[in-house]
């Protein structure tokens, strides 16, 4: 049996390998190899070889820890200015791209498929979030990301980042519920003790913090502060029975609006610290949360599943990218725009997925069902580059 250095050496030069292949070959996003490779890790010759129980211990940490670092960045990217421009347009997309495929997949799951409501409204949720990283990098690629229609697409996403994190966090609360058997005065208690502890926190502990590690006006020291500030308000959210994806969101959140409003950092250093944390987490930490998500992902369950899988794209593509072009012909938009933008916005890879692995480590959801999520994930995430750059591509010069 090898040891944790060569399973992680190993996994993470086949995920390499695999999404660079992809990703030059096809424009596909590297999320598809990275989850690959976990699902190619996962055949009993090279699980048996690579993971003993220690080496599934610390790929299942660092994994962890990796999930906690992407709802971080996600919060340290969530820029609540954005309602300013085309707010109304922005809203009434993200709202509608974001409630069909809830709705829809919540009342499929619960009424078809016979799911009970929490794992209907896990499914719901997966089905409507979206990843707009991996749209924002479809629009670098082709040169569109300070266009009209680039623009329009990271305004959508970033209010839809917005919608979600108000679902993922009720999401999370009737995980914690249904996981502790916390009774409600309990979880009401320990919300309030949160939002008290983080006043606390925005007025004066995360201002001090930042500004005692900004006095050397480096990257490491910024980063450090920034890694003890997420992780202190994770544990908190995880102690009081919020769950530390919450904790790391509001921090990733805090730290943005109070580097902006308080400490008076500039814009490069406050980019700093994001990059410092997509660095670490993009480069590292997230590949192996993916790499874990395939070797986690049974797919000898999908052949008496494929109906259910079939179900889960169909409701994931109508709802986001017939609730966007809906919702853009409403607002005097042109079909053709509507599908550019639906299908920008179709992308998944990412908070679903952590969404996913948090319902299948507690017991909520089973193995079948978190395959079909990932199988319905990689399919709109393979699917979607393609389509968006064919319409693009046929629509050069309305878009130049």
């Amino acid at each position: 049996m090898v040891s944790p250095f060569v399973m992680l050496l190993v996994a993470l030069l086949l995920a390499f390998a695999i999404s660079e292949v992809l990703k030059r070959t096809l424009g596909i996003p590297r999320v598809i190899g990275q989850v690959g490779a976990g699902i190619i890790l996962g055949i009993t010759f090279f699980k048996s070889f690579l993971f003993s129980q220690e080496n599934l211990d610390v790929l299942s940490f660092l994994a962890n820890f990796g999930v906690i670092l992407l709802f971080y960045y996600v919060g340290l990217e969530t820029n609540f200015s954005i309602f300013k421009k085309n707010a109304r347009r922005s809203l009434s997309i993200s709202l509608v791209n974001t409630t069909l495929p809830l709705v829809l997949g919540f009342v499929v799951m619960k009424y078809v498929f016979e799911f009970n409501a929490i794992v209907s409204l896990i499914i719901g949720v997966a089905l409507s979030v979206s990843a707009v990283a991996i749209s924002a990098g479809m629009l670098e690629e082709l040169g569109l990301a300070k266009s009209k229609l680039g623009s329009a697409i990271i305004s959508a996403g970033t209010v839809d980042d917005l919608v979600e994190l108000i679902l993922i966090s009720i999401l999370l609360s009737f995980f914690q519920v249904a996981i502790t058997d916390i009774p409600p005065n309990y979880m009401v208690l320990g919300l309030l003790l949160f939002v008290a502890s983080v006043v606390v926190a925005r007025i004066w502990f995360i201002p001090y913090t930042i500004r005692f590690f900004d006095r050397e006006k480096s990257s490491t020291a910024r980063f450090t502060g920034s890694l003890l500030i997420v992780l202190l308000i994770a544990s908190l959210s995880e102690l009081l029975g919020m769950g530390f994806i919450i904790g790391a969101m509001v921090a990733g959140m805090i730290v943005r609006q109070t580097i902006f409003k308080d400490v008076h950092i500039p814009d490069w250093e406050e980019h700093d610290i994001a990059k410092s944390i997509h660095i670490v987490a993009f480069g590292f930490l997230i590949p192996l949360f993916f790499i874990w998500v395939g070797l986690n992902t049974d797919i000898g369950s999908l052949g008496s599943n494929l109906f259910f899988v079939v179900i889960l794209i169909f409701i994931s593509l109508l709802g986001t990218v017939g609730g966007t072009t809906a919702a853009v012909l409403l607002n005097k938009g042109s079909l053709r725009e509507g599908m550019i933008i639906g299908w920008g916005l179709t992308p998944k890879g990412d908070v679903e997925l952590g969404i996913a692995t948090l319902a299948l480590k507690a017991g909520i959801i089973t193995p079948a069902i978190f395959a079909a999520l990932v199988v319905m994930s990689m399919f709109t995430t393979f699917i979607s580059p393609l389509m968006f750059k064919y319409l693009v591509s046929t629509s050069k010069r309305k878009i130049a």
